[in-house]
């Protein structure tokens, strides 16, 4: 997307930290599973113990002067010794979960290639393809000129409304005369665990689907609050669908399928509906997490209504998408954006004013209404 693989480059320490990470936990991640219910506990921790080592003392190097292949190609021998000093069986068990490792290095530096820039643009194409598969228009600026930007922390950090999964994620607009955005990833190579990259497509989807599109495109245009109920709320309920549809296949676009890993489906689908979950939880600690409920709470009651209509129950999905795309998109600012959600949850709480919010949706159906004017229509 727009050539942005330049701003996915990481320090060379931290790449080599990263990467070992990513690759490793792609073979040990659902081979270790494997280890476990074969009674070989004791082998699928030495062999993860061994590979986050490692990656460690990588981090740890600043200075080292050999490059990303030979470093992979030194943490597959390190894994060899680690499996070849475990006893009888459980060696050979090991050994067969090392040489899947060894072939996907091999591979690698016969074809090197770039898993977490391949996941952005992913994501990217994802995000795109369904906003216009749901005719929502969006310049292409906005997506070509949006640059992803992928930085590292030292320490121990992770989601504010996830602790145990370590990155970070946002959305900053550039001023400029064409709208465009910056997409920050931050990592934690230290910690980067299997949760954690199975967290990253759903964490992206939300970025490139709720923020990177945003409207309105002319002027200045102003990131949510974190309070902000469309954005946060509404809008993150329609990247978990995006996500929900890209692992079973379905839907406009399988860029992102083809990107995940397979053997991971489980852990990418357990893993986000415990980020979409964590999102919608109330704690005392954190005042947004009530905005961010009830957007996706009016999205999602909404979504039932559409199943319900005789007129949208054939296509609900499309027509969510239709509208939640339109409205982001639109001229509409961030605020009227936040009444729309709450005027949608207002209309269906309360069974006085559901009549409103259909006979409105039948408008825009009908072409009587612009999608535009119909959070206008919710107001009266």
């Amino acid at each position: 997307m727009g050539g942005n693989d330049a701003s996915l480059r990481l320090p060379s320490h931290a790449e080599k930290a990263v990467m070992g990470r990513l690759l490793g936990l792609e073979v040990l991640s659902p081979q270790i599973s494997w280890l476990e219910s074969e009674g070989y506990r004791d082998a699928a921790a030495r062999l993860r113990e061994r590979l986050f080592w490692s990656t460690n003392e990588a981090l740890d190097q600043l200075d080292e002067c050999d490059s990303l292949n030979d470093f992979l190609l030194r943490l597959v021998k390190d894994l060899e010794a680690e499996a070849a000093n475990l006893p009888g069986d459980a060696r050979r068990a090991a050994i067969i979960v090392v040489q899947e490792f060894g072939d996907l290095v091999a591979n690698f530096v016969a074809a090197p290639y770039d898993p977490l820039s391949r996941l952005i643009n992913a994501v990217a194409r994802t995000a795109m393809d369904y906003y216009q598969a749901y005719g929502t228009a969006v310049p292409p600026t906005v997506w070509h000129c949006t640059i992803p930007v992928t930085t590292f922390l030292g320490g121990k950090t992770g989601l504010s409304f996830l602790s145990d999964i370590h990155l970070q994620a946002r959305t900053e607009f550039v001023i400029g005369e064409t709208p465009s955005a910056r997409v920050y990833i931050k990592l934690c190579p230290r910690w980067l665990d299997a949760e954690t990259i199975a967290a990253l497509p759903r964490a992206l989807l939300h970025e490139y689907i709720a923020h990177v599109p945003q409207g309105p495109y002319l002027g200045t245009r102003t990131h949510p609050d974190a309070d902000d109920a469309f954005a946060e709320g509404w809008m993150d309920y329609i990247a978990h669908n995006v996500h929900q549809s890209a692992l079973e296949r379905y839907g406009p676009s399988e860029v992102l399928a083809d990107c995940l890993i397979l053997p991971w489906t489980s852990l990418y689908d357990a893993t986000a509906e415990r980020f979409f979950r964590a999102r919608r939880e109330l704690r005392d600690c954190d005042p947004t997490a009530a905005a961010r409920c009830e957007g996706a709470a009016a999205a999602r009651q909404l979504h039932d209504l559409l199943r319900r209509l005789p007129e949208t129950r054939g296509s609900a999905d499309d027509y969510l998408y239709r509208l939640s795309f339109g409205i982001n998109a639109s001229s509409l600012g961030s605020l009227a954006r936040r009444r729309f959600a709450a005027e949608v949850r207002r209309c269906l709480l309360r069974a006085s004013r559901s009549d409103i919010l259909v006979t409105a949706l039948r408008e825009w159906l009908t072409g009587g209404i612009r999608l535009e004017d119909l959070p206008a229509r919710l107001s009266v």
